[in-house]
């Protein structure tokens, strides 16, 4: 389980030992946010096994960091050319003056959910329960009291509970009452304990939260734009794929994942039942402003620093993407271009 810790050290720019970015103006390094891969990251992994990229003319590389903070940090500093990173982060950075786009948004609902025990039939059962995170301030803490906050429950009223970064098993063993997990975690865990169940998913919770973009520095946007189009019209082109041809997508996503087939199956089905991919551009305004605006509400975005669309997003290359390939319409999951 991945973790995102919304604090203002999304801006320092860490020394990490990975491999320094490419120069190769045909040739990216993307860093992903988790390792192995959730099923909810994987349009770069099928568009890097489709051959999508290598058909648009540039290689991609991916680098897996613990966490969206880190793959954010390790693109400021210059290690990777494109970062997979959480709206949140993005947002707050650019509030702060970093120079950063989003210029793709694939992955635009915010897919997390809270699985509990069956002592918990309602959110209102959650007071006094023991909610597991990782740490204060990491990515579970921040959506669990998100859960609270819809609950009306003072978190002072639970008992937050520090367990590793797996967090199935510490659910499994009755250690918590709760715990934050992606689709396939939470399948795994009902195949050991049959009675736990979601009590709130995040794409319910906060329809129009942004989850995460992909972005890059301004200077590499100048730098390279023929190979950041092809990147952007080579995931757009593997989302569509994973909407329309599932007997396509399955087998790379067992493989990289490292799931059992039918949990891989069944997330799968849920994940597009909810439409929690985006075939377009991912680029809402409406998502981007709420996002932004939320930061600043809950006081990550210095009052009055809150950035417009046009300071996050750079549009130009979804909307070239677009119009080489049109607007997605379906069957599966039809969304607007922007």
């Amino acid at each position: 389980m991945h973790k995102t810790c919304l604090t203002l050290t999304v801006l320092a720019a860490g020394a990490f030992a990975l491999p320094a970015a490419s120069q190769a103006q045909t040739t990216l390094t993307v860093g992903m946010p988790t390792t192995p891969p959730n099923i909810v990251h994987m349009p770069v992994i099928v568009a890097q096994d489709l051959g999508l990229f290598k058909k648009n003319g540039i290689e991609v590389k991916t680098v897996a960091l613990d966490g969206g903070v880190k793959v954010f940090r390790a693109m400021l500093a210059g290690n990777l050319d494109i970062a997979q990173s959480p709206g949140t982060v993005t947002s707050i950075a650019i509030s702060k003056g970093s120079k950063v786009k989003a210029i793709l948004g694939t992955l635009d609902k915010f897919e997390a959910s809270m699985v509990v025990r069956d002592n918990i039939k309602t959110m209102a059962d959650l007071k006094g329960k023991r909610i597991g995170i990782q740490q204060p301030g990491g990515f579970a803490d921040i959506l669990s009291k998100t859960v609270l906050r819809a609950a009306k429950i003072d978190p002072k009223d639970v008992h937050f509970v520090s367990i590793a970064t797996e967090d199935v098993p510490a659910l499994v063993a009755d250690q918590v009452d709760t715990a934050i997990l992606h689709v396939e975690q939470e399948m795994l865990a009902k195949e050991k304990v049959p009675s736990l169940h979601a009590i709130a998913r995040m794409w319910e919770l906060q329809p129009k939260q942004m989850y995460t973009f992909y972005a890059v520095k301004d200077e590499t946007i100048k730098k390279d734009p023929a190979a950041l189009q092809a990147f952007v019209k080579s995931v757009i082109e593997a989302t569509r794929i994973m909407y329309a041809d599932k007997a396509k997508v399955l087998p790379i996503m067992v493989k990289h994942t490292g799931y059992p087939e039918k949990i891989v199956s069944d997330t799968y089905d849920l994940l597009v039942k909810s439409c929690i991919w985006d075939a377009n551009s991912g680029l809402s305004p409406e998502r981007v402003k709420f996002t932004a605006d939320l930061m600043a509400k809950v006081g990550n975005i210095e009052k009055g620093k809150t950035p417009g669309y046009d300071q996050i997003v750079d549009k130009e290359f979804a909307a070239k993407a677009l119009k080489d390939l049109g607007v997605w319409k379906g069957p599966v999951c039809p969304s607007a271009a922007f």
